[in-house]
């Protein structure tokens, strides 16, 4: 009879642990999915930003094009006036 209210009482205390456990596994399971939302939303970002980087390099192309003809400008303006005041 005590072996068996001791048994009983090992197994009430081994199902509480496991369902401790499971609860544990749940509360981390959660905590996995929103790591994983987390991840993808940083993803999506760093795709973003990457858009974005390469709409600037364009932009400074661009910009070092259009400061390269002002240059030019300077010197063909120069030009033409050596040639009309000569």
């Amino acid at each position: 009879m005590e072996n068996e209210s001791r048994i009983v009482e090992q197994l009430a205390e081994s199902l509480i642990k496991q369902d401790e456990m499971i609860d544990e596994l749940k509360g981390s399971n959660q905590k996995l999915d929103n790591v994983e939302a987390e991840l993808v939303n940083v993803k999506k970002e760093i795709f973003k930003l990457n858009i974005q980087t390469v709409e600037n390099s364009r932009a400074i192309f661009k910009l070092a094009t259009e400061v390269e003809n002002i240059a030019k400008l300077h010197d063909r303006v120069t030009n033409l006036e050596k040639a009309v005041y000569k």
